[in-house]
């Protein structure tokens, strides 16, 4: 049942059109797959979560659109940021007042995304396994720390 539900979760995310970004790393080359990363997520989650097929089914869709709406509010942050570092020097009070408006404005709409999809995903799943989702995020990201920190490790 565990393995029907993990084939499952990664047929629906293997339909997901990501794209792998490049990223500079002590200037060599680094390439971080986020497929990759994104079905890793996906089958720790649904190792911990334990979903029923009909969980499942109502579940990654959800949290596929969550995870696509935060992944554009991270990357118009990245961008801010990116002019803030490249532009702090030159640019006008007014300017870097605006972006920094801008950071905050983004800070509030991931934490209306958050509560919204909360609330999404109460109703799709029991309170407990909502709860788990959560620990599960938060363990999948100390995961990728830890692997990273290592990587680096043997790079040097």
């Amino acid at each position: 049942m565990k393995t029907q539900i993990i084939i499952i979760a990664i047929c629906i995310f293997s339909s997901l059109n990501l794209f792998a970004q490049e990223h500079r790393n002590k200037g060599k080359a680094c390439r971080l797959d986020n497929e990759k990363m994104y079905a890793e997520k996906v089958a720790f989650i649904s190792a911990e979560l334990n979903l029923s097929v009909s969980e499942a089914q109502n579940f990654w869709p959800l949290y596929n659109e969550f995870n696509e709406s935060m992944s554009k509010l991270f990357d118009q942050e990245r961008e801010i940021n990116h002019y803030l570092k490249s532009n702090l020097e030159n640019a006008s009070e007014k300017e870097i007042s605006s972006k920094l408006d801008e950071l905050m404005q983004i800070k509030t709409d991931r934490a209306n995304l958050e509560t919204k999809y909360h609330k999404k995903f109460c109703k799709v799943l029991p309170i407990n396994k909502v709860a788990l989702l959560y620990k599960c995020d938060r363990d999948f990201r100390k995961h990728l720390l830890r692997k990273y920190k290592g990587h680096k490790k043997e790079e040097k």
